[in-house]
């Protein structure tokens, strides 16, 4: 079986593939423990190693892989074989990357979206080839996915740069070599897992260290600010190690690491649970989508993505928000059916494992905006008009009316209503709750809008006819506790120049008036939270010309006129 280590040129040493599965001490080579490999394999040179199978031959083995099979010998002699025929099975077999037979291959962008730029400066475009030394760069609205010539899949997030720094293939063996820098950003990757006879390793390098991987999920992110690199294993386990041959660390799923600047690599840490997200609903019908995301014990932050409920890799990511408060917000995603993946984040940077909720979103058309009556609306009468503004995509409205504001009873649903404007009559004293969503047609309607308030108070009754007499003009009137009225007397029906004016606490008024003839008069309540109601209809009355007698009481109207005297 072939599996393959190696690490590019000027890496300073072999990784150590323990990380990856591989066991790098070399088994007994006809019956005797292994030796270190000759003089002429210098330290540091780019190998492969290969794990001897049943009936195996180094001379087989160089038929199959090396560029000249004659070579062989050297395989003989960097690995201090005896025998080249008889090799014990298991032994590892260290294969100097210059002698394998390989041919230059190119890994290929499988999609882009924003801004993304390829070689030469060329836009970035799904099935664009990416030879070794190409660089791929997302700006801050770009993303895009590619893949390795050995499977593996990249996914670079907004902001990130990588290199292509080894993409060749091994023709006689099927094998691939791969391997990357991330300079910038985060990358996702999913290396490909190959099983059994030629499955190569596959690294990474970044400014700060070196990650050997081999069939495993992980996350990789270069803060160029602050000189760091950090990986983040999902799946598998990942080998990372500092530049300039810094110890390394093996990190298994679950855990996460950060190489510093200085090349040091911290001790695995574990990466915090997903959050909960079984409260979150599932149906969204604002135009932004807020989730709530619940404290978690050593969370300084929580990252939450979006993507098309047909893209569970999250090849594309709709929306990408960072909050270091209790609520995720996503504005600006169109109608449609979705999955979100959140994840909190450590106090390292570290980011923790992806909890994956699926939403719909139903948001349009929008619902229109009320305009009469105003907010918190108090209105007197039993006719209530109501006007919204109209939505260009609507065709038609539907109209809901209830006392309670979860609409669990409505008093009206009005569907296919087609102009902006409602008038209701008959309606009893009280609060109310209106609500107005826009149709595109009988099958297609919108979310409502907010509930709307609106409170109907009744007229004040018209007060009864005034008794005059002598002491001035008398009026009683019906009205509700805590009440005050506004009453109001002029010469006109328009009450242009008021002749009178008084503000009582109590239903009654006894007025002197400042002449004789006919006057109007109106009121109106007001109510103890300050609502102020409409003055009543005008009610005219007379104040005739007094003829007295010998006591000075009014026993008639000069004018001729009845004069009411009070019993």
């Amino acid at each position: 079986m072939t599996l393959l280590s190696w690490n590019a040129v000027g890496w300073g040493r072999a990784l150590q593939l323990a990380a990856i599965g591989l066991t790098m001490t070399a088994g007994t080579v006809s019956g005797r423990a292994p030796q270190p490999a000759a003089a002429d394999l210098s330290a540091g040179e780019p190998v492969f190693t290969h794990v001897v199978t049943r009936e195996e031959t180094l001379i087989a083995l160089s038929r199959r892989l090396l560029a000249d099979p004659r070579q062989w010998p050297q395989l003989q002699r960097h690995n201090r074989i005896v025998d080249p025929r008889r090799i014990p099975v298991g032994t590892v077999l260290k294969i100097p990357l210059r002698l394998l037979a390989t041919e230059p291959a190119s890994a290929r962008v499988l999609s882009a979206a924003g801004a993304v730029t390829g070689p030469q400066g060329a836009a970035g475009a799904a099935g664009q080839a990416l030879p070794q030394g190409a660089r791929l760069l997302a700006g801050d609205d770009g993303q895009a996915t590619l893949q390795l010539v050995d499977g593996t899949v990249l996914r670079l997030r907004a902001g990130s740069a990588v290199q292509i720094e080894t993409s060749r293939r091994l023709p006689r063996s099927g094998d691939a070599l791969s391997g990357v820098k991330v300079e910038d950003g985060q990358v996702e990757v999913q290396a490909q897992k190959r099983p059994g006879a030629g499955a190569p390793g596959f690294q990474i390098s970044t400014p700060q260290g070196l990650l050997g991987v081999r069939g495993t999920e992980f996350r990789v992110s270069v803060d160029t600010q602050a000189q760091a690199t950090r990986n983040e294993v999902l799946e598998g386990q990942v080998m990372t190690e500092g530049r300039d041959g810094r110890a390394g660390r093996s990190v298994a799923a679950g855990f996460g690491v950060v190489v510093d600047r200085s090349g040091a690599v911290t001790l695995p840490v574990r990466l915090l649970a997903a959050p909960d997200v079984s409260a979150w609903p599932v149906l969204h019908d604002q135009l932004l989508v807020r989730f709530a995301v619940a404290a978690q014990s050593a969370a300084v932050a929580f990252r939450g993505q979006v993507a098309a409920a047909s893209d569970p890799q999250f090849d594309r990511v709709l929306a990408d928000v960072r909050t270091e408060g209790a609520e995720l917000r996503f504005a600006g995603l169109p109608d449609g059916h979705y999955r979100v993946r959140v994840r909190a984040e450590g106090p390292q940077g570290l980011q923790g494992l992806d909890a994956r909720h699926a939403f719909t979103l139903k948001a349009r058309p929008e619902p229109p905006l009320p305009i009469l009556p105003g907010a918190k609306a108090v209105l007197s009468g039993q006719r209530l008009q109501l006007a919204w503004a109209t939505v260009e995509e609507a065709r038609s409205y539907r109209l809901q009316l209830a006392r309670s504001e979860d609409f669990s009873a409505p008093l009206q649903d009005r569907r296919g209503l087609t102009e902006p404007t409602l008038t209701l009559d008959g309606l009893d004293p009280g609060a109310y709750f209106w609500r107005v969503a826009s149709e595109r047609s009988a099958t297609d309607q919108g979310p409502f809008g907010a509930a709307h308030r609106v409170e109907l108070r009744p007229l004040p009754a018209p007060p009864p006819p005034p008794r005059i007499d002598e002491d001035g003009v008398r009026l009683a009137w019906e009205g509700q506790p805590g009440q005050s009225f506004d009453i109001e007397f002029a010469r006109d029906p328009a009450f242009a120049v008021l002749a009178l004016a008084r503000r009582v606490e109590q239903p009654v008024l006894s007025v002197k008036m400042p002449g004789t003839g006919r006057y109007y008069l109106r009121l109106r309540a007001r109510d103890a939270d300050g609502f102020v109601g409409p003055y009543t209809a005008p009610q005219a009355f007379t104040v005739p010309n007094c003829l007295r007698d010998g006591q000075q009481r009014c026993v008639g109207g000069a004018d001729g006129g009845l004069v009411l005297i009070a019993p």
